[in-house]
């Protein structure tokens, strides 16, 4: 390879210590070390992590958040030398890697061909995420310290060396950035068109939310579409109507979709179009809490309903605000199922467990005076893994309920 997939300097990469005890925090695997566990001079970039005057392990420092360290490798990994440390980290980078591409050998199909190539801190990459569209492979990070770290003309060669159906790799930036995107490799096209269990979608990545699409939600897609034969459907919070298309496909008789971005509305439509399909779809652009409101006061019910909200918990000190607005909106979105009908609630918030999204739900059900039974218990797919130790990372929930 003419490019490495990292940038490491030939210069002495400083130590940092550690003022409270975490290693066994690392030593079972998680890959995260906060700001309280370190004084307030962290320098921002690589650095070395010492305990007790020991090196334990090379990793990259936010000096501006409160997640401060982002492990790369612990010490005592058999390929590390302490004396060339730059060689180590691009030796771990080729590890992490073809680790990663392993994982997901077998995963392009005549059916998908989209998904997630490297998920940050799940592939031992952190801040890193590389999102497979067909031809197109788009990378993205969550810090502009990992933006540094890793080399793009490197990652877009490794890319294309092992997936040499890619003719075009893009780099994405924050929507609100100036420059919202650099194409490395070809050049973007203003409509990506990709396959996701049998059904198509069409992306202007350039300007759509994350990488151009919710990966995530590929497998409860795909068995909203096996419940949905016959039946009304309402997809609340739509974006471009992921859900909407499985339902239409799955034979649903009509599907409404609602989102409060005209830009997404206009896209779910366009995704009826590239699908070819002629079921009733209701494209409403709308702010969905209020529309919600509406559709009870006109006592309108549909079969199926999913309620996909954005993420009421961005940090920790939301958690209690968001508990509240989950069980407010679920609570709601319940009064527009019909008896015996089906209610399909999801998170995407990290500080939300598993154990308290269901608490959610079962307050919201009593709320309304209804009772649930819980049909299927779903989260994000497999190549969007995460490390045992890290609970945290398993963000995605989602849950099918038949509405007694």
């Amino acid at each position: 390879m003419s490019h490495p997939l990292v940038n490491v300097e030939e210069v002495k990469i400083p130590d940092i210590t550690l003022i409270r005890d975490v290693n066994k925090h690392l030593l079972r695997g998680h890959r995260w070390i906060f700001a309280d566990c370190f004084n307030d001079n962290t320098p921002t970039g690589l650095a070395v992590l010492k305990s007790r005057k020991e090196s334990l392990a090379v990793g990259l420092v936010q000096a501006d958040t409160q997640l401060r360290f982002r492990l790369l490798f612990l010490c005592e990994e058999p390929y590390v030398r302490m004396n060339d440390i730059p060689a180590t980290i691009l030796k771990w980078a080729d590890i992490q890697f073809t680790r990663a591409l392993q994982l997901r050998a077998n995963f392009r199909t005549e059916e998908t061909n989209s998904f997630r190539l490297i998920s940050g801190e799940g592939d031992g990459m952190p801040g890193l995420i590389v999102d497979i569209y067909n031809d197109t492979a788009v990378i993205k990070h969550d810090h502009p310290v990992c933006e540094r770290f890793y080399n793009h003309a490197g990652l877009a060669e490794r890319i294309q060396c092992d997936l040499p159906y890619i003719k075009n790799v893009y780099y994405k930036r924050r929507n609100d950035d100036e420059v919202k995107g650099v194409d490395i490799v070809g050049t973007l096209p203003a409509e990506v068109l990709f396959k996701e269990n049998g059904s198509f979608f069409a992306s202007n990545i350039r300007d759509a939310a994350k990488t151009g699409f919710f990966l995530d939600q590929r497998d409860n897609r795909k068995l909203i579409g096996q419940f949905s034969k016959n039946k009304t459907v309402l997809n609340l919070f739509s974006y471009t109507g992921g859900f909407s298309i499985f339902a239409a496909h799955g034979g649903a008789t009509e599907v409404t979709s609602v989102d409060i971005a005209k830009a997404a509305i206009e896209a779910s439509t366009r995704n009826f179009e590239v699908n070819n399909l002629h079921t009733k779809h209701n494209a409403i652009a709308a702010d969905a809490f209020a529309w919600i409101d509406e559709q009870i006061k006109l006592k309108n019910k549909w079969d199926l309903v999913i309620t996909d909200p954005p993420s009421f918990a961005p940090n920790q000190k939301a958690v209690e605000t968001a508990t509240a607005a989950y069980t407010k909106v679920f609570a709601s979105s319940l009064k527009l199922v019909k008896g015996n009908g089906l209610f399909a609630a999801s998170s995407c918030s990290s500080h939300i467990s598993t154990d308290m999204f269901l608490d959610i739900c079962r307050e919201a059900f009593s709320k309304t005076r209804k009772k649930g039974t819980l049909v299927y218990m779903g989260g994000q797919p497999f190549d969007h893994p995460y490390p045992l130790a890290m609970d945290e990372l398993r963000y995605l929930k989602f849950a099918l309920f038949r509405v007694d």
